[in-house]
């Protein structure tokens, strides 16, 4: 498998940050229930959207508390300066990226530096793109992915992009 034991990178694509969250709750509700750790690392705050949905869907009260207790405000690159001091290592941890091409590649390179000085660390990253701002670049998204995460759960690259062919790297 392309992925590290115990570090896999999913990449997600959506149209607004309301496709975002509607995408993303139906996993993280599973990842509740799994009593996985739920983090967030976001240049913009989905606070008021996460509110909104959570009023107009019908999900029971104990999930919907679970999931307004994940921090969905942004924070700034300094905030995740000190990561290590932030996640705690019990769990299988699920952190959910989203922001600029820069941000999540400066994210990911922490998160990556993270789980070298933390082997035994659980860490299962999913990088959120906007399709419109990544469409050009989705090529080289794909290469440092493992999974897709769309509205119907965790995919294998090509069965979402049958023409995708990954790029075997020969180790020097």
């Amino acid at each position: 498998m392309y992925c590290e034991e115990n570090f896999k990178r999913m990449s997600s694509f959506y149209v607004n940050e309301v496709h975002l969250i509607t995408m993303l709750l139906p996993y993280m509700e599973r990842k509740i229930h799994e009593d996985c750790e739920i983090y967030t690392v976001l240049q913009n705050s989905l606070d008021k959207i996460i509110k909104l949905l959570l009023s107009k869907l019908n999900l029971k009260e104990e999930l919907k508390e679970k999931i307004k207790e994940i921090d969905w405000n942004a924070k700034t690159m300094n905030d995740y300066k000190n990561l290590e001091k932030q996640i705690n290592n019990s769990s299988k941890k699920y952190i959910i990226i989203n922001g600029n091409e820069k941000y999540v590649r400066e994210i990911n390179k922490m998160l990556k530096k993270y789980k070298k000085n933390h082997k035994d660390a659980n860490l299962v990253l999913i990088n959120c793109y906007d399709i419109i701002e990544f469409n050009k670049n989705i090529g080289s998204i794909l290469e440092n992915t493992d999974k897709i995460l769309n509205t119907s759960g965790e995919h294998e690259i090509e069965e979402i992009f049958p023409e995708y062919v990954r790029e075997v790297k020969k180790k020097a």
